[in-house]
């Protein structure tokens, strides 16, 4: 296990893309969304995938430029068309304009189809939040999960992120989920690193349990909470693909399909807490549900969401994990780029 240096791997992620014809501003947020997820302990979400994205654009499965052509509007909502292009930037670009309606309009909504995979969804809840706003993230994905009672894989693990402003000095709220007990990416890295996943996970191809995740990524992905979380996922799947004209019922794309584009969409709520409350208020009331939910456990033991993401830097000197299995492959990309590869430590 190598260990790099956080600005590193964005500097590096930056210039391997801007060298693929991806332009420096798009670029700048595809390596923030990396470093994100790295900083905050999903390294699954990360520089794992940028070999990824570097052959989709040599094959013409994933375009450089992302146009967010838009397709219709209202005072409070708009529908985007990302042209195949960058989750990242059509999720970020997307929530922009959504906070510049809610400013207007004291909520926000922006439809996003024809995208793809656009890594944490904690990355884009934050951007409301750092504008003040609560924001929802709502993304569908590839086949991943059979509906209950049945052993084909129709919807994705399809991310919900939820993400609200707290007082000077506390980490906002950030809850981000898959609709699976685990995410699709942790399979897949263990997938790359050659090792088990846990059991209760995953089923194979028959619907028998595994813990070979070649098996399960042939497989099926099993739902948060049974019907539960299998109804979740049909919900996400008709609000960002069904309702925005993307993929939708099995039809998005991974981004290790090798048959086209994914036509993955997003729907994206940005909303203005102070239509409903002055900022004062809200910070002093956000203080005592924190403290009250502090309170529920012995000290220490009770976390908000998003609070352990926030921390996973202390004490790392500004370096994260990278497995020896990613190193390679990032190695292999920096020759074929005409970069330098990042150094390891």
């Amino acid at each position: 296990m190598a260990e790099i240096a956080l600005d590193a791997l964005g500097a590096f992620a930056e210039e391997v893309l801007t060298r693929q014809g991806v332009p420096d501003g798009d670029a700048a947020i595809i390596a923030a969304s990396i470093v994100f997820a790295h900083s905050h302990g999903k390294g699954t979400h990360g520089i794992t995938r940028l070999p990824i994205y570097v052959e989709r654009l040599q094959k013409g499965l994933m375009q450089a430029i992302t146009p967010l052509t838009e397709i219709s509007g209202a005072p409070a909502m708009a529908l985007l068309d990302a042209g195949d292009g960058f989750g990242q930037v059509a999720a970020i670009r997307g929530m922009d304009r959504a906070v510049a309606m809610a400013r207007a309009a004291g909520i926000g909504l922006v439809g996003i189809r024809h995208s793809h995979n656009f890594g944490t969804a904690a990355f884009v809840a934050r951007r409301a939040v750092d504008a003040g706003m609560a924001g929802m993230v709502f993304a569908n994905a590839a086949p991943a999960i059979a509906p209950t009672g049945g052993q084909r894989a129709v919807f994705g693990t399809n991310p919900i992120a939820f993400g609200f402003p707290a007082p000077e000095g506390q980490p906002p709220v950030l809850l981000d989920m898959a609709t699976s007990l685990a995410a699709r990416g942790k399979i897949r890295l263990a997938a790359t690193n050659g090792e088990p996943i846990p059991e209760g996970w995953a089923l194979d191809e028959g619907g028998n349990p595994t813990t070979d995740p070649a098996l399960a990524l042939a497989g099926s992905m099993l739902p948060v909470g049974g019907a539960k979380g299998y109804g979740l996922s049909l919900v996400v799947d008709i609000l960002a693909g069904l309702m925005t004209g993307s993929g939708f019922g099995g039809e998005a794309k991974n981004l290790n399909n090798p048959d086209g584009p994914s036509r993955c969409g997003h729907m994206l709520i940005a909303i203005d807490i102070a239509c409903f409350t002055p900022r004062e208020e809200y910070d002093a009331h956000m203080a005592r549900l924190i403290a009250a939910t502090h309170a529920a456990g012995p000290a220490g033991a009770v976390s908000l969401p998003g609070a352990r993401g926030a921390r996973y830097m202390d004490g790392r000197e500004g370096r994260v994990p990278v497995s020896a299995a990613v190193m390679d492959k990032l190695d292999r990309l920096a020759a074929q780029s005409g970069v330098v590869a990042l150094p390891r430590s």
